[in-house]
């Protein structure tokens, strides 16, 4: 390893972490000024010592090499940046950085069998990042997570049979999701559901028989997505609705309905 590198780890003489440059005169006094050439520094591109993310991330593209050397930098978008280019055992070692940022981006990249140990962070947008990359078989681990955010994340990748620890979810957001997803029959137990964009999310799946329990339902969204799929019984039913441009609307499919069966028994 260089002399040049081994400065750079010390932190001695650097411009302040954070603070773009005042021009190329600070150049410099940065340790690395001497591998300028090699590493393509550039103050206003591709630069270490800059208070812009995106010059920041420029310079490890064309180094990664120099990760190595920045993962305990005192500033938090350097250490968010590099952990793109890092091994696991160093990633390891940032799970308990104190900035969300870093432990976003380290959730991120670190190999999904270690992050269990990252499925209590304070931080929701990190537990949110665990549980989109968390193995499945852990994932029911966080169905009780107190954010909604992460338990949406596990609604969205569990499997269809493991579903059933978040049946009674308090959030409308996440039921929808499970009311779509869980194993027939089982979505029935969402027809009486309090939030009417649960019960119409169980609507969606195209199960008939709900849809003949759903044409009285109170929500005018509800019954007007029936009157747009439903067909049979149903859709009879609906051309007596309360709503009279629900009626109408349900009228006009159910004569198209009946006109196309005349032409298949006739054909």
């Amino acid at each position: 390893m260089s002399p040049e590198m081994n400065d750079c780890e010390k932190r001695s003489g650097l411009p302040k972490s954070g603070e773009a440059f005042q021009g190329e005169d600070s150049c410099p006094d940065c340790r690395i000024f001497s591998l300028r050439q090699t590493a393509g520094c550039d103050p206003g591109s591709a630069c270490v010592r800059t208070g812009y993310a995106r010059h920041i991330d420029r310079f490890f593209r064309k180094n990664p090499f120099l990760a190595l050397h920045f993962w305990q930098d005192e500033y938090f978008e350097v250490r968010a940046i590099v952990t793109r280019y890092l091994p696991p055992d160093i990633l390891r070692r940032m799970m308990r950085d104190p900035d969300e940022t870093v432990r976003m981006n380290v959730a991120l990249f670190l190999p999904p069998g270690d992050l269990v140990r990252m499925m209590g962070d304070p931080d929701r947008e990190v537990r949110i990042r665990v549980a989109g990359r968390l193995p499945y078989a852990l994932l029911p681990r966080m169905a009780r997570d107190p954010d909604y955010g992460v338990r949406l994340q596990v609604a969205r990748r569990i499997s269809p049979s493991g579903l059933f620890c978040l049946l009674d979810d308090e959030d409308s957001q996440v039921r929808q999701v499970v009311a779509r997803r869980i194993l027939a029959p089982h979505h029935r137990i969402f027809q009486r559901d309090p939030d009417p964009l649960v019960r119409l999310a169980m609507l969606e799946r195209g199960d008939e028989e709900s849809w003949l329990e759903a044409v009285s339902d109170p929500d005018l969204r509800v019954r007007f997505f029936l009157v747009e799929h439903a067909c049979g019984e149903a859709l009879w039913q609906l051309t007596q609705d309360p709503d009279p441009y629900l009626r109408e609307m349900a009228r006009k499919r159910w004569e198209q309905e009946c006109s196309a069966d005349a032409r298949r028994k006739a054909s």
